[in-house]
C-alpha cells in the first residue's frame, strides 16, 4: 500500500498541449512513501487519459526527469490524490476523468494541512 500526501498544488491557468501532445494541467508537491517530492506535474495525456511526471532537477540537464516512477501503483496513487486536490481547488480539466465509470468517496485520503480548511 502507498502512502501519499499531497502538501500543495498549483493550477496551471491557461494549461496547453506541449509539443507531444500532453498538457499540465497543476504542479504538485508530496510526500509519498517516505519521499519528499517538490514539482511533480499533474498532466493530461495526448489520448485524454491522466497521468504525473515526476520533478525535474535544476542545472544543465534540467529538461530531464532524473527520478522515474518504477511502481506503477505508486503513479496511480499520486495520479489519484493529486486529481482530487486539483479538483479540490476548482480545477475542471479532467472533469472526463472517472464519469464512465462511477467512483465512490475514497477512504483514507490524506491532505495536508494547508487543504484540510477547506
Amino acid at each position: 500500500m502507498n502512502t501519499v500526501t499531497i502538501l500543495g498544488l498549483n493550477r496551471v491557468s491557461n494549461p496547453k498541449p506541449n509539443r507531444g501532445g500532453s498538457t499540465v494541467l497543476a504542479y504538485f508537491d508530496c510526500e509519498a512513501n517516505g519521499l519528499s517530492l517538490q514539482g511533480c506535474a499533474l498532466v493530461r495525456t495526448p489520448k485524454n487519459g491522466l497521468t504525473v511526471w515526476p520533478p525535474k532537477l535544476e542545472g544543465p540537464e534540467s529538461v530531464r526527469r532524473a527520478i522515474s516512477f518504477v511502481d506503477s501503483s505508486l503513479r496511480h496513487a499520486l495520479m489519484m490524490h493529486a486529481r482530487e486536490a486539483y479538483r479540490a481547488l476548482g480545477g475542471v480539466d479532467a472533469e472526463w476523468i472517472g464519469t464512465s465509470i462511477p467512483m465512490p468517496p475514497r477512504q483514507g485520503v490524506v491532505m495536508g494541512e494547508e487543504f484540510a480548511d477547506r
